[in-house]
């Protein structure tokens, strides 16, 4: 009997080393430096992995960009003028991101800066609220990476490359495109007739501020295809009241940016594999608007009256179904 216990015993040990080998290797979840077998690494909930590397290396930081899965393919090392950590994931919402950034700030961290990826219907109302947890630190990676039958899970799918994800990450966990990206073929989709705006979720970003009273914050709305825009936007009353609630959210803010103004890069579809995830090579062109540098992408909204500001999306999304051929969908008339 003691001998059986004792090959038992030695048998779970080696499976354990065995596993968390592993798991150390492939490092699914960043608790170290990523993947070392082939340094590609699948956006595997990518909430716990970035926190996992930026408490590794926050010291670092003085600068963090929080956003949506669009932002992943944002390579922050562009921004130039601050060291910046991109800790956007994906279907990432402004209620999280007010968690985690109360989450720095219970760490003493405050960045000089922060870069907000504003959507375009943040002032949509949500039929269902929902309310996210307090973040908390991730376990200890020994208990993840030698207990955990989920995280074997996702070391072994990510060695034998069983994922089909347009958006991957490197070796520098920065956001790089598969070799197998889809092509963008856009099209007009039925409006949601219920949507409706929320003034009201302004509070979010009046948290965010409060929680870091001395940070600069430069707002962006990332690049999202015309047909995006129309399909998801393009309603009764419902363009101008979301336009109103991001010029109030400029108002707060030090600099505000909108990258989703209909224009020569948004209409256009060898540049974005969905419409909604537009390729790294045009956040270099956000960066450098949002640094300050001269460029022709984008719309600075500060400079802007909300007449004017609303005027100028009604002219571009007018221009943009001309140029499309559907012009009868102006005003809703399709």
């Amino acid at each position: 009997m003691k001998a059986y216990l004792r090959i038992y015993g030695l048998t779970v040990l080696i499976l354990l080393l065995i596993v968390g080998a592993i798991n150390w290797l492939i490092d699914p979840l960043w608790y170290h430096g990523g993947n070392q077998a082939t340094h590609i690494n699948p956006p595997w909930n990518e909430r716990i992995a970035k926190t996992n590397l930026f408490l590794n290396h926050s010291r670092e930081y003085d600068c963090i960009l929080l956003g949506t899965s669009r932002s992943t393919l944002f390579d922050t090392t562009k921004l130039q003028q601050n060291r910046c950590f991109n800790y956007s994931f994906s279907g990432g919402k402004l209620e999280e991101f007010v968690n985690y950034a109360q989450y720095l700030k219970d760490k003493d961290i405050e960045p000089q800066k922060l870069y907000l990826e504003v959507e375009l219907d943040a002032f949509d109302r949500r039929r269902n609220p929902r309310t996210y947890p307090a973040v908390t630190d991730p376990s200890p990676w020994y208990r993840t990476y030698f207990f955990s039958a989920d995280a074997f899970s996702l070391s072994l799918r990510t060695l034998t490359e069983d994922y089909s994800f347009a958006r991957l990450y490197d070796q520098t966990f920065r956001g790089i495109l598969s070799d197998d990206i889809p092509t963008y073929e856009p099209e007009f989709s039925k409006q949601e007739k219920l949507k409706s705006c929320d003034p009201e979720r302004i509070r979010f970003y009046q948290q965010l501020k409060q929680i870091f009273p001395n940070t600069q914050f430069v707002g962006f709305i990332a690049p999202v295809s015309a047909w995006f825009v129309y399909n998801n936007s393009y309603l009764p009353n419902i363009l101008e009241c979301q336009l109103a609630g991001i010029y109030q959210v400029a108002a707060l803010f030090d600099q505000m940016y909108d990258f989703a103004v209909p224009s020569v890069v948004t209409t256009r579809t060898d540049n974005t594999y969905d419409g909604n995830h537009y390729y790294p090579k045009i956040y270099r062109q956000v960066a450098s608007v949002l640094e300050g540098r001269p460029g022709d992408f984008g719309v600075n909204i500060k400079q802007l009256a909300l007449p004017d500001y609303q005027a100028l999306y009604q002219r571009q999304i007018k221009a943009f179904l001309t140029q499309v051929g559907e012009e009868q969908r102006w005003r809703g008339e399709a």
